[in-house]
């Protein structure tokens, strides 16, 4: 099958005659990817710096495609399908996954890994319970946007956003705009977004952002300030790991209010902790999604309550897979998301 490997930080080759996955369990199921998106976390792994997606890998993990083949008990889905797949699952003992919670499972495993390869390979074998099927009028290119939209929805969920909540989120890439698009529809009344990228600012406006910020031209707290009577707002999402971002975020939450910490940081950062004890902060963290999480964000598609339209900024063949990771990592183009079709 067709494939693209990390072989080792900064080189992934395209291959043709890369190993075909089995299914070797009765509960699993082979899909042939139709189209798959390059992630920050795979720049990661193509960096050599991920904690677990770690070279020589075959990563990807957002992606739809169509069902080939189903083991012997696999009882709802069937052949012909179109699918996306929740890429990772739980060891389905510990407390954590018997509360619900197998997101966070210490044993959990992630598709994209040496242990699991993921969707820059041609075809992937899961188990039944991580997959969801697509909606009729939901396309494969949107279906690989379901899982950076469900980090979205579980991370707006999680910090309760409710009808007239103030909101900033901090990045407008790809996990930044899915949580403008979810906190809208949970009924922020008032949106700030941070970012350098006056591309992707201009998207969050097209999206329905308030308020958009370059910390290069503005005073990110000073402006939140003038727009919130001084209080500054109620959540605060930090979806980019950059150290001076995490602590304008303490600075611009309102006392009383919340932090959302969903980027991944290369290093840990010093921050400002003195802000969580004089302002009564909650942090609270929050970690890839549930199947409920897709299944929302699924629904939410085929309903035209997300808008998908301005995410896909460009969709290349397996191919040139190495022209993807390059654009992606050193934003050679403006994009938002990359996908690879085959």
């Amino acid at each position: 099958m067709r494939a693209a490997v990390i072989e080792r930080p900064y080189l992934i080759k395209y291959i043709e005659d890369a190993q075909m996955p089995e299914i070797k369990k009765e509960n699993e199921v082979l899909i042939k990817v139709g189209v798959t998106g390059i992630c920050g976390s795979e720049i990661h792994a193509y960096h050599g710096t991920h904690p677990f997606r770690i070279p020589p890998v075959i990563s990807g993990h957002e992606l739809a495609g169509t069902v080939v083949k189903v083991g012997k008990s696999v009882t709802k889905i069937d052949n012909g399908d179109r699918v996306t797949v929740e890429p990772h699952y739980g060891c389905g003992s510990c407390r954590n996954c018997a509360e619900g919670h197998y997101n966070i499972c210490v044993s959990k495993k992630v598709l994209g890994t040496p242990e699991w390869p993921g969707s820059f390979g041609e075809y992937i074998v899961v188990p039944e319970r991580t997959v969801i099927k697509l909606p009729d009028n939901v396309t494969f290119e949107q279906g690989a946007l379901i899982e950076p939209l469900a980090v979205g929805v579980h991370a707006v969920r999680k910090a309760k956003v409710g009808l007239g909540d103030s909101v900033a989120i901090m990045g407008a890439g790809p996990i930044g705009l899915s949580l403008l698009l979810a906190a809208k529809a949970a009924g922020a009344a008032k949106i700030f977004m941070s970012d350098i990228s006056e591309y992707n600012l201009e998207i969050a406006k097209k999206l329905g952002c308030t308020f958009v910020m370059n910390p290069m031209k503005i005073n990110i707290t000073d402006f939140v300030s003038s727009k919130t009577d001084k209080e500054g707002v109620d959540i605060v999402f930090t979806a980019i790991g950059v150290e001076s971002v995490l602590n304008d975020s303490f600075k611009i939450a309102k006392r009383g209010g919340k932090i959302s910490q969903i980027a991944i940081f290369g290093k840990n950062p010093q921050t400002e902790v003195s802000y969580v004890q004089s302002k009564e902060l909650d942090i609270i963290g929050s970690n890839m999604y549930t199947r409920y999480d897709f299944e929302i964000a699924a629904n939410a598609i085929a309903a035209n309550m997300f808008d998908t339209s301005l995410f896909i900024s460009k969709i290349i063949p397996i191919k040139d897979i190495s022209q993807g990771i390059e654009t992606v990592d050193k934003k050679t183009e403006n994009v938002i998301k990359v996908l690879i079709r085959y």
